[in-house]
């Protein structure tokens, strides 16, 4: 039977294709089992068979065509298509498009053709490079709004196209099952190797055969649910998996079974998380998979092959069918949990991320489908089961804290799938779920699934401790941390805020509660894991940013309060449980501050790193925000006095705190250097913690607005720049009403073009009143990822202050302006009340009593001045509710104050009365006993270094020092302030401080005047100016004993105060200066002190002599020999209170004694007002005042007690002084006044004289007698390098500095007929109008070819000029040098390291002074300096004039010369020479060239340089007033120079009768009509400013203005008729004869008579070869038009010969104002006409002047000769000569680069994917040449000749080594400049005129004119090097 079915199936495939295709069709039509079909497809379908066969495939594509051609088959289909949705497939790199506008779902995208076809304007909207590929969302109503839609897709689009026929379908559908099985049987097949590359090989084998499968999908929806029916069949899967019982023998039924095992063995080998007990019903979490359908199947295989390409796309093709879309993401979520471990181990993670993400997108974005998959799956369940379970593998012992104790286990960082985003893929989906409200809701509605999540989140808390090294920098650093943040942002913050965006009312504040109670039962655990149950547990040394269990407790109350109404009693912990809450996120605020300080810098880069990221604008609101309210809860939970001492213990300041006069004992956690800082940290968090109103009932408007400012406050920023870095809660939508606030808050500056070429983008500055009004200094240090950021907004916001609010000069410096913080949320309470604690009170007066002794910043006392501010202003609120008694004194019951107790040295938290408040002695804490200190005697080691405010006052003391002392008391008397002028003899008698004499044993005594400024009064109400330190101060007895005080010279006086603290002390000065004398006899009396130097911190500090460093006495323990039987403890007598220090505070700051006057307070009530520290110091006394009235009397009593009135005679004496003092100020203003005044006269005398001299140097004495009278006088030159003036001689030459370089703009310039700008080609039509022909170069190429061609080479190179490509340019900075000092400047060049971007080797150098470029110099020929021109003889007649031209040229003999000049004249030539490359027909045939060659090449640089100019001007010398100045022209030219190097070269090689050439141009020569040589190029079709640079170089160039001026006029008549000729070749023999009509016989004075000269001598030549006909009579003729297209041809040549006048003679051009008058302006300047005539009868002819005295014919005979010549060569060669002459003289147009079309889109649509020219294929960098059009791979190895890549190549080729590139990708421009490169910037900006580089926005991007005018202008003028300071060696890479 077999045999038979074979050989039917051999039969029917015999047949042919269609026509077994037409028999299985009809099977199939009528019979529901198709016998012959499966039999056929047994044989095609082989498994033995390669997968791939061709034929094969053919024969399926034609049995399902069903007796069409697939392609007939395949039209039929799609006309029955009726879907609604696009679904295009696209993999990675495609162009996609995204409008946020119109998405419902954030991951919405669309193809280009249907964004395009859609509606999108004024959308926001982006195009971007797919990077793990994608599908359109074109009709998908779940994903996107319909109006978004394009034209052909959508719910109503659906096309009613009627009912397929039963039988279309019919081989399809049985085809179907047995297709899909044969691929899942390849896949198994292919399984067994278990290797990756195995399984590429796999696709790649399958690929043609998938291809086929995705050509069926495209048919349409017809076929594609042929396709989907056949995939999601259960029967169908059942039917061809099954297996026959017995099995049978055949080969198939073996390979089956086969199949069966392996897929068995597959499905084991791919592993699944292990589930829960009480999931482990859930079917998406089995152990084992059963597969019911293909697709499972499929699916199954797609991720055992970790996902290959083309297998995804063929199952995301049919997504458009919705119940195949429900059975995909049904088999996706079954085999979800298995992707995980697949991630996990995958070889390439990224990539396998990419793809599956690919999938999982199109799938979980539409709502309906999750929840299906949520409710029947347990979706949810399955992701978090995935990430715990990945997570769970990872683990690793917590070290938080003790390590022995704790028992808490989190991720290990530095493992793969942290470090590789492993779990991306699984997050990414679960946001995507979330994302969706229904979803959303139901995860926080089950509670097992909450525990479940927190667990999963407890794995991140407390993750990647940082240990703080104190020894040693730590020798590797760690590059965990970025694995960390990442983490926590995206697996914790991410969902975090997708499942608060759900909670937005009330009805959901049941699914809050839930959340909050699950987080704190997570939290209590944690706790209880890492054994924190005492919040005293030291972790000064360790830190992690790593607590999102506390970040989700804080961001879940705070939308429970201020969306839902939830109070906060609700859902708080108990207070001794925030309290632990609390310690964590305190310890990383106090971290984040040490990382700051310099704490942790041995810890390296990466812990800072980990601080900026912890308030990068990513970061912040999911981190410091959360922390920041997290603190602010627990501050007004907790009592403040306990929160506040908790806060100054961790930020280590409670040492700081002592007022001791001594440093106290150092925390050990500091380094002496750090305290203050730490301070400041601690003041600073103390004012964000008050202040900061982000969380507590702040609009989201208003935050929006406030970090907008905050971020504009700290730069200027684009609009791109605000976009990315407004702090985000991740993975929520921009602000809706960001344009509206920036508007408000922002004015746009557009962007500038600077001089130097930099370029700007347009940025947003704060308006005006921002400065004013809104800018918050706090706010900024809050989100100031750089410290310096914050010193930025306030440099800014002086500088408004000065420029827009007029800001006074004797403001010093400005304080930052805090701001008063908005009032909180009803639900909250004041985090300002912690101010009012008695705590905080007791800071700010130690502060203060600090600052006095400057030992705190400005920035210190501004924050807590306006600390004190915010203590007041909460009072005031909180008083209105509270009945408080005060105290109406603001002295104390005497009681002990403990140094360091900060909590007792107030009675209450009474604000008013402990800012009154007296503290009169302060208790010292014992220190322990050190070695005791020696004292020198020896005066000259002992300076003083501090002001008397550094001296404190102690009391007498001691600590119980048992033990008698024998030794008498020492006495050391510390005096303040005394003027060294002021002599001894005049000090009265003082009171001597006496030691105790009522025991034997006295204690030693230091006794320590204070300054008046330090006293106060004590409990006996008497002034005491000293306190005696314990015995524990070290003395040492000497020998040494003195009898005056004269003679002790170991005290001598400490300097003088500061000029704000000398008069405050002079009220009390003279007492303590009056007992000097008695206290020095005090110390003569006992014994000499000697003091050693320490190092702790001091009471005094000193300074040793000589020494740079200061070094410090600090108590001791023990007196040496003796002791005390005092029971005192050492005190210190503050004697001060907050009232009084900032009364002297005030004063301290203002400079003047009691500055602070209380009548001017209403200035200072503005809300809005600003100052420095007296401002802010006097508006908080004014807040004191006004709390109440005995506030208000003690701040006038301590004013009186400070600042006694003072007697009117003082008064009157200061007023004098104030008036003496301006006095001064107002003369030392005249003083300056007069001195600029005389400066400003000299500088103009000095201008005045020079432009004499420079006029009388530029003077031109045409007297006879001037040539022979006047001595030249030589021109100096300043060398920029050794700074010395001298002239140029011939052995020691100056220089000028030149930068060579070659060029081929002059070769770009176009025919005049086409567009002034081609345009870069955007589509197939304008392809064709981009040519590359119509060049100057290439027409410059074929006429080279034509006269190598017919002419002598010794001929033809004489009768043109070359450098239109790579011609050689030369410019100048205008500075000059010694040529032997630029040896020595190149010589240390190269000795110097490698530079940059710079090669000496190569004699390239930066000026020495302005720093420009340079490769050459240009020596400067002593005769540039004569001031007379050389005139052998006064010519009578033009004919002499011609006679001595022509003897110069003739006696043109140049010797040798060995001098440096000439040697240097010899470099610069080669450095021209080797600056370009020749083309192959301008280099010499043999080793040795032509004199003509370089003799050409000589010639052309000069004439390069002309036309450069010229293009530099305009094309033209047309100066238009109303044009700014022009930006091409350089400032300073080097044509003179150059012009001399050029002619010695050029009188060297000119070895041929140059003279013969000038007589064929000046009269008619001796010889006949044909030239001597044969082959010589006719004077009619060589280039006429060729010939006149040849004179001009071969000349002298000193010679006379008049011969100059006759060589033109000779030249002009060449040109003249030159022209003349070239138009009469346009014209018929007729419109000759009528234009000649009235033309004069016998003098040329028109046009008509100069043709009818030319129709003479060559009208019956070979150039006419017309009929004319007889139609004379009726043909018209335009000769005006005829003239004025003389005048315009013979311009170029009038245009070059006025420049080199202008160069050579220094003559100004004309001043021409119309391109109508140019022509005549010009031929007057030259002097080719210099009569005047009527504008009537001018004409072109009358420019023409002959030697008529010589011949009265010459102006016949001559044109005649020149036309004869010609004639006779056309007799030979007529269609080349008239082709030379017509093309002799062309109008082109300037030099431009292409023009750009206004939307970028339409280049990189057409150009991104467009292939090579070179190598056919895509360049993954397309770059496209400006100059031409060219594309180009750059960077690639693919288009590589000779080691040099394409863009290098075509530089060379296109641009003679200069390129501009645009790169399509990244709308760069790429300049490349010789071997040089650099970025120029991009062209494209968007609507913000931002750049867009590499695309990363995708924001439509138009052409800035401005940028793409600069970058013309940088190429025209050849100022790329100048201009851009960026370059790279390319290193032929490019």
């Amino acid at each position: 039977m077999a045999s038979k079915d074979d050989f039917e199936v051999r039969v029917l495939i015999s047949k042919g294709k269609r026509a077994a295709a037409a028999y299985v069709h009809a099977d199939c039509a009528n019979n529901a089992a198709p016998r012959h079909l499966n039999e056929v497809l047994d044989n095609l379908l082989n498994p033995s068979k390669a997968i791939d066969e061709w034929e094969a495939i053919d024969w399926c594509k034609w049995l399902i065509a069903g007796g069409r051609t697939p392609d007939e088959f395949a039209s039929t289909v799609r006309t029955f298509d009726n879907a609604t949705t696009c679904g295009l497939v696209w993999t990675p790199n495609f162009v996609a498009y995204r409008c946020r506008t119109c998405g419902i779902s954030p991951c919405m995208s669309l193809c280009t053709e249907c964004f395009k076809k859609g509606n999108h304007q004024r959308h926001d909207f982006n195009m971007f490079l797919s990077q793990a590929g994608g599908a359109c969302d074109c009709g998908d109503t779940s994903v996107m709004k319909e109006t978004g839609f394009c034209d052909r897709h959508g719910p109503n689009k659906s096309v009613n196209t009627g009912k397929a026929p039963s039988d279309l379908m019919c081989v399809a559908q049985a085809m179907m099952p047995r297709i899909i099985m044969r691929l899942v049987l390849h896949l198994r097949e292919n399984s067994v190797y278990g290797n990756p590359d195995a399984y590429k090989w796999a696709i790649n084998d399958a690929d043609a055969f998938i291809t086929m499968l995705l050509d069926f999908n495209n048919m349409g929806g017809l076929m594609r649910r042929v396709m989907t029916s056949a995939l999601t069949n259960p029967q169908m899967y059942r039917v061809l998996n099954e297996q026959p019982d017995p099995l049978p023998e055949t080969d198939y039924a073996q390979f089956l079974a086969n199949s069966k095992k392996i897929y068995q063995e597959a499905l084991k080998g791919l592993p699944n998380p292990v589930p829960l007990d009480e999931y482990k019903d859930c079917p998406s979490l089995q152990e084992n998979l059963v597969h019911k359908t293909f697709l499972e199947e499929l699916v199954f295989w797609t991720v055992k092959f970790e996902f290959p390409q083309k297998v995804v796309c063929l199952l995301l093709n049919m997504l458009p069918d919705a119940d195949y879309k429900e059975a995909l993401t049904r088999a996706f979520v079954l085999h979800y949990s298995r992707i995980s471990m697949m991630l996990e181990r995958s070889a390439d993670p990224d990539t396998l991320s990419n793809r599956v993400v690919h999938v999982s997108v199109q799938l979980f974005s539409n709502e309906g489908l999750a929840l299906r998959m949520t409710e029947q799956l347990n979706l949810l369940h399955v992701m978090v089961v995935s990430l715990k379970y990945m997570m769970s593998k990872i683990l690793i012992q917590n070290t938080l804290h003790d390590p022995d104790k704790n028992f808490h286990y989190v991720v290990d960082c530095g493992r793969p799938v942290m470090k590789e985003h492993c779990y991306w893929p699984l997050v990414s989906d679960l946001n995507n779920v979330l994302s969706h409200r229904p979803v959303a809701l139901r995860f926080m509605s089950d509670d097992s699934l909450l525990e479940m999540w927190f667990t999963f989140l407890s794995m991140f808390q407390g993750m990647n401790v940082n240990q703080r090294e104190l020894n040693q920098h730590v020798e590797f650093e760690p590059t965990t941390y970025y694995a960390a943040f990442s983490a926590e942002l995206e697996a914790s913050a991410y969902p975090m805020w997708a499942l608060v965006s759900h909670l937005v009312d009330a009805s959901t504040s049941s699914l809050t509660r839930r959340v909050l109670t699950s987080c704190l039962a997570a939290l209590q655990e944690w706790l209880d894991a890492i054994n924190y149950t005492n919040p005293v547990v030291s972790d000064s040394f360790q830190v992690s940013f790593h607590l999102p269990l506390h970040r989700y407790l804080a961001v879940f109350l705070c939308q429970a309060v201020a969306k839902q109404s939830i109070s906060l009693n609700e859902v708080l912990p108990s207070p001794e449980t925030l309290h632990l809450l609390m310690m964590h996120p305190l310890r990383v605020q106090v971290a984040f501050y040490e990382i700051l300080n310099g704490l942790w810098v041995r810890n390296g880069l990466q812990i800072k790193g980990q601080a900026m990221t912890y308030i990068q604008s990513n970061f912040c609101n999911s981190m410091v925000d959360a922390d920041l309210y997290l603190l602010q809860i627990c501050s007004t939970r907790i009592p403040a006095e306990n929160f506040l001492n908790i806060v100054i213990e961790k930020f280590h300041v409670k040492e700081w705190m002592s007022v001791a006069p001594y440093q106290a004992p150092q925390n050990s956690y500091l380094e002496g250097e750090h305290d203050t800082p730490m301070l400041e940290s601690f003041l600073t968090f103390l004012t964000t913690l008050v202040s900061v109103r982000t969380n507590l009932g702040l609009l989201e408007t208003d935050v929006n607005r406030l970090e907008m400012i905050t971020l504009l406050c700290m730069g200027d920023k684009t609009h791109s720049q605000l976009m990315e870095l407004m702090p985000e809660r991740c993975g929520t939508s921009q602000s809706r009403d960001f344009e509206a606030l920036l508007a408000e808050v922002a004015d746009y500056r557009a962007p500038a073009l600077e001089a130097t070429g930099n370029m700007q983008q347009g940025m947003y500055v704060p308006k005006s009143q921002i400065w004013k009004q809104e800018y918050d200094p706090i706010h900024v240090l809050l989100r100031a990822v750089h410290r310096r950021d914050f010193q930025t907004s306030m440099d800014r916001y002086t500088d408004d202050a000065r420029h827009g609010f007029k800001l006074k000069t004797t403001v010093s410096s400005l304080w930052p302006p805090f701001r008063e913080p908005s009032k909180c949320g009803v639900a909250y309470e004041d985090p300002r009340m912690i101010l009012r604690s008695r705590v905080f009170h007791t800071v700010a007066l130690i502060v203060l009593y600090k600052a006095m002794q400057n030992h705190v910043s400005e920035h210190v006392l501004a924050l807590i001045v306006f600390l004190l501010e915010q203590a007041i202003q909460i009072n005031e609120s909180e008083a209105k509710n509270e009945a408080s008694s005060m105290c109406t004194s603001g002295s104390q019951p005497h009681r002990p104050l403990n140094d360091m107790d900060l909590t007792n040295w107030f009675a209450t938290d009474s604000l008013s009365e402990n800012l009154r408040t007296v503290i009169g002695r302060v208790i010292l804490t014992p220190e322990p006993e050190v070695s005791p200190i020696t004292y020198s005697s020896d005066s000259s080691d002992l300076e003083w270094e501090n002001s008397e405010s550094d001296i404190l006052m102690l009391e007498d003391g001691t600590w119980n020092n048992p033990g008698p002392s024998t030794q008498p008391s020492n006495i050391m008397m510390l005096v303040p302030t005394v003027p060294r002028n002021l002599p001894m003899t005049t000090m009265a008698p003082m009171r001597a401080i006496q030691p105790a004499e009522t025991t034997p044993t006295v204690a030693n005594v230091v006794a320590v005047v204070p300054p008046p400024m330090a006293t106060s009064t004590t409990e006996g109400g008497e002034n005491s100016y000293a306190v005696a330190l314990s015995s524990n101060v070290s003395v040492m007895s000497s020998s040494t004993n003195s009898s005056s005080s004269s003679s002790h010279p170991a005290l001598p006086a400490p300097p003088p105060p500061p000029l704000q603290h000398r008069a405050i002390l002079e009220a009390t000065n003279n007492e303590i200066l009056a007992g000097m004398t008695a206290i020095a006899g005090q110390l003569s009396a006992s014994s000499s002190l000697a003091v050693r130097p320490s190092t702790s911190s001091s009471l005094v500090p000193t300074r040793r002599k000589g020494r740079g460093s200061p070094y410090y006495c600090r108590r001791q323990g023990s007196v040496e020999g003796g002791g005390s039987t005092s029971n005192n403890p050492p005190s210190v007598k503050i004697n001060e209170s907050v009232v009084s220090l900032l009364l002297k505070l005030h004063s301290q700051l203002a400079g003047v004694p009691d500055s602070y006057n209380v009548d001017e307070a209403a200035d200072r009530r503005n809300p809005v007002a600003f100052g420095d520290g007296t401002f802010y110091v006097a508006r908080l006394l004014d807040r004191i005042a006004g709390m109440d009235q005995q506030c208000k009397d003690s701040i006038q009593e301590t004013k009186n007690r400070l600042w006694p009135k003072q007697e009117e005679g003082e008064e009157e004496q200061i007023q004098r002084e104030n008036k003496e003092r301006e006095e001064r100020r107002r003369r030392a203003k005249e003083r300056q006044r007069q001195l600029m005044q005389e400066f400003a006269n000299k500088q103009k005398q000095f201008m005045e004289s020079a432009m004499e001299t420079e006029t009388e140097n530029s003077k031109m004495d045409w007297s006879p007698t001037s040539a022979e009278t006047s001595e030249p006088m030589n021109q100096e030159y300043d060398c920029v390098i050794c700074n010395q003036s001298s002239p140029s001689t011939e052995e020691r030459p100056m220089g000028l500095v030149v930068l060579v370089q070659a060029t081929s703009v002059m070769g770009h310039r176009r025919r005049a007929p086409h567009p002034e700008r081609s345009t870069l080609p955007t589509c197939e039509e304008e392809k064709e109008s981009l040519k590359t022909d119509d060049t100057l170069l290439s027409d410059f190429d074929r006429r080279c070819e034509e006269l190598n061609r017919y002419f002598d080479p010794e001929s033809w190179l004489l009768s043109i000029n070359i450098g239109w490509e790579g011609g050689v340019h030369v410019q100048t900075c205008g500075h000059h040098l010694h040529l032997h000092c630029l040896k020595s400047y190149l010589y240390s060049l190269r000795s110097q390291q490698r530079q940059q971007s710079l090669a000496p080797d190569k004699g390239e150098y930066l000026c020495p002074l302005c720093r420009q470029l340079a490769n050459s110099v240009l020596p400067l020929s002593p005769q540039l300096g004569e001031c007379s021109q050389m005139v052998r003889s006064r010519p009578s007649s033009m004919a002499d004039v011609l006679n001595e031209l022509g003897d110069f040229l003739r006696e043109n003999e140049q010797t040798p010369s060995t001098s440096n000049l000439s040697e240097a004249m010899g470099k610069a030539m080669e450095d021209m020479t080797s600056s370009t490359q020749l083309k192959a027909m301008f280099k010499p045939q043999t080793d040795k060239p032509s004199h003509q060659s370089l003799f050409l090449f000589v010639t052309s640089i000069a004439r390069t340089n002309l036309e450069v100019e010229l293009v530099q001007r305009g094309g033209s010398l047309v100066t238009l007033t109303a044009e700014p100045p022009n930006p091409l022209l350089p400032k300073r030219d080097c044509i003179v120079p150059l012009l001399h190097v050029l002619a010695v070269h050029a009188r060297v090689l000119a070895l041929w009768p140059a003279s013969m050439t000038f007589q064929q141009l000046c009269r008619v020569s001796m010889v006949n009509a044909l030239a001597p040589i044969e082959k010589e190029v006719p004077l009619l079709i060589r280039d006429p400013i060729a010939l006149l640079l040849h004179f001009v170089l071969l000349l002298p160039l000193h010679l006379d203005q008049t011969y100059f001026t006759t060589v033109v006029k000779m030249v002009y008549n060449l040109v003249y008729y030159q022209v003349v000729s070239q138009i009469s070749c346009g014209l018929t023999g007729a419109e000759r004869a009528k234009a000649c009509e009235g033309a004069s016989v016998g003098h040329i004075d028109s046009f008509a008579a100069a043709l009818a000269l030319i129709n003479q001598s060559l009208g019956e030549s070979e150039l006419y070869m017309e009929d004319d006909g007889a139609g004379c009579s009726s043909t018209q003729v335009n000769v005006v038009a005829l003239e004025q297209q003389v005048q315009k041809l013979c311009l170029p040549f009038l245009r070059i010969a006025s420049l080199l006048r202008h160069h050579i003679y220094n003559q100004p051009l004309p001043d021409i104002r119309a391109p109508q008058s140019e022509f005549v302006r010009l031929v007057y300047y030259l002097e080719l006409v210099t009569e005047g005539m009527d504008w009537g009868c001018f004409n072109s002819a009358v420019a023409l002047n002959w030697p008529l005295d010589t011949d009265a014919h010459v102006h016949r005979s001559t044109p005649s000769t020149w036309c004869l010549q010609l004639a006779s060569y056309a007799q030979r060669y007529h269609i080349a000569a008239k082709s030379f002459l017509v093309d002799q003289h062309i109008t082109w147009q300037p030099p431009r680069l292409l023009e750009l079309p206004r939307e970028y889109e339409k280049i990189f649509t057409y150009y991104h994917e467009r292939p090579c020219s070179q190598c056919h294929s895509v360049p993954q960098e397309t770059s496209i040449c400006l100059l031409c059009g060219t594309i180009v791979c750059l960077k690639q190895n693919c288009c590589k000749q000779q080691n040099v890549c394409e863009a290098v190549a075509h530089s060379l080729e296109c641009g003679a080594g200069t390129g501009v590139f645009l790169v399509v990708t990244s709308t760069y421009i790429i300049v490349i400049r010789g071997r040089r490169a650099c970025l120029w910037g991009s062209l494209y900006l968007d609507d913000f005129e931002e750049e867009d580089r590499d695309l990363k926005r995708g924001k439509p991007l138009y052409l800035s004119k401005d940028r793409y005018q600069l970058l013309e202008q940088q190429w025209l003028a050849h100022r790329f090097d100048h201009t851009k300071k960026t370059w790279v060696w390319h290193r032929d890479a490019l």
